[in-house]
């Protein structure tokens, strides 16, 4: 792939180009190469700018799907805004984001289309006869008389997934994205022509990998819906080589593969590497991971407002971290060349090395602003253009970055800073926790108290509450000890895996009001 795309419908063109006859998707609803991807933007683009004006918001909500990569490369080619509205979301809360985008055209699966009420806005469901029409090609003569399209002009409108608070609009250009592809492409070391496999939706950023590997021609799988034995079904079938997964995603194929008993050498044997993230891997986690597959990890560190992944930890360094160098598993990695990133104080100041702070990033990747809210634009942007992330993070003597927490998964209790992830990381390693979350909870002396919603492994070894807190007292301080134990059947996690903290923090109160008895000290 020689050709440097400059606009998103490019990457595609290129690609046609050089490879049209190789497979460019595997999706539920059908397969496309390059050559027939190219002539279906083609024409769906032109079809979008006959019902839509300028800068005109596109909304899809659907599964994963070859009808929405279509739209993907479609719609910024066609001048307008591709909005993502999350389809795992009620009807009520998809409205709320419609109504913030005021789309002039609704595309996606009938099922959810015909959830919503819409009222006048013109919708078209995927697979219908105007939809088929509508990517039949040949393109219509109007493709030659379409919007002319710059690097800078607005691709995306995508929205925050809302763990952390109300979801907002994020907008990502033309350049934005393609630079955050060339950052995973550089900072993850992605090969050309390969085949990879995506499980999370395509509403979420991480659906910006399909501009990563289309970029390097290779061929990308897709599946609407994460599920261990269909995962490992699809990677035998079409000979996946990579993937990218969330944390809580890789514990349930870990889990299929020890029910069945599958481990190196014939565990989807042309798996070669996995990139992780979405939210903190625990050690635990990733050593049982590496038992069972053997396949190289690496991990990625971003968020929606820059597009994709900032700092990576390659292969080599998950190598050493999981022999003899455990504080390297501790990191995201270093960033890739075409981002900067800052350990910061409150007053925005440089802290000294090795210092927590809070990570701010400066990059073409990240994003300008959101979505007519001005005010949320300049909380989120110092002056001189970084972007403030809310994590709390350090920096290393080598330039890699460890993150310690979201500022608001920070618990202060006793007027001491703990954080949740600490006390995850330790209680993930006792035998009979299978997954657990550590919040904070109101308390009327501590301020707040450390609780931990647990997920206990099978079997009759049920931990007790004591026991887990005994269990971090080994372990940390004791002023980080959970001095509140819920146990849970499953946690609550987000369409893109991560565990859900607000919805913990609603389930671990809740438990609490019922009568949940405190750990003893």
């Amino acid at each position: 792939m020689a050709a440097v795309a400059q606009v998103l419908h490019e990457v595609i063109e290129e690609a046609a180009r050089v490879a049209p006859d190789r497979r460019a998707v595997v999706a539920p609803d059908g397969t496309a190469t390059f050559g027939e991807l190219d002539v279906a933007v083609r024409a769906l683009a032109a079809w979008v700018a006959e019902r839509t004006a300028p800068g005109d918001r596109v909304a899809v909500v659907a599964d994963n799907s070859l009808a929405f990569v279509q739209c993907y490369y479609a719609v910024p080619r066609a001048g307008r805004v591709l909005t993502l509205i999350n389809q795992r979301l009620g009807p009520a809360e998809q409205a709320v984001q419609i109504a913030l985008a005021e789309p002039a055209l609704l595309l996606g699966d009938a099922a959810f289309l015909e959830a919503l009420d819409v009222g006048p806005i013109e919708h078209v469901a995927f697979g219908s006869t105007t939809w088929e029409g509508a990517v039949a090609g040949p393109a219509p003569a109007a493709e030659q008389a379409a919007v002319a399209v710059a690097p800078d002009d607005p691709a995306w409108l995508l929205f925050t997934s809302g763990s952390t608070g109300t979801p907002k609009g994020v907008v990502h250009t033309h350049r934005s994205l393609l630079a955050a592809a060339a950052g995973t492409i550089e900072g993850r070391g992605v090969a050309e022509a390969g085949v990879y496999l995506l499980p999370f939706p395509m509403c979420h950023v991480a659906g910006y990998n399909l501009f990563v590997q289309h970029a390097r021609g290779s061929t990308v799988v897709l599946t609407a819906h994460f599920r261990p034995e269909e995962f490992v079904a699809l990677v035998d079938e079409h000979g996946v080589v990579t993937c990218s997964l969330a944390p809580t995603m890789l514990h349930a194929l870990v889990a299929h593969l020890d029910e069945h008993d599958r481990s190196r050498g014939d565990a989807m044997p042309t798996l070669r590497g996995i990139a992780y993230g979405a939210a903190a891997m625990s050690p635990d986690l990733l050593r049982r991971a590496a038992d069972r597959l053997d396949v190289g990890f690496d991990q990625g560190y971003g968020m929606t407002e820059a597009g994709g992944n900032v700092t990576f930890l390659g292969s080599d360094e998950h190598r050493r971290g999981l022999a003899d160098e455990p504080a390297l598993l501790r990191t995201a990695g270093r960033p890739h060349s075409g981002v900067e990133v800052r350990i910061v104080d409150d007053a925005g100041a440089p802290v000294p090395d090795a210092a927590p702070g809070e990570i701010v990033l400066r990059g073409d990747q990240v994003t300008a602003g959101y979505w007519r809210d001005d005010d949320a634009t300049a909380e989120a942007h110092t002056p001189d253009g970084w972007f403030r992330t809310g994590d709390i993070g350090v920096l290393d003597a080598d330039g890699r970055l460890s993150v310690v927490d979201r500022r608001k998964d920070v618990i202060i209790t006793g007027g001491e800073n703990v954080s949740s992830r600490e006390v995850e990381d330790v209680l993930s390693t006792h035998s009979a926790v299978d997954q657990v979350a550590v919040v904070g909870v109101p308390d009327p002396y501590w301020g707040e108290a450390i609780c931990a919603v647990v997920v206990a492994a099978g079997g009759d070894d049920r931990p007790s509450a004591d026991e887990l807190v005994a269990y971090v007292r080994a372990h940390l301080s004791p002023f980080k000890r959970p001095r509140h134990v819920v146990f849970v059947d499953a946690l609550p996690t987000t369409t893109n895996g991560k565990v859900a903290k607000d919805a913990v923090r609603r389930l671990a109160g809740a438990a609490l009001d019922a009568g949940s008895e405190p750990a003893d000290d």
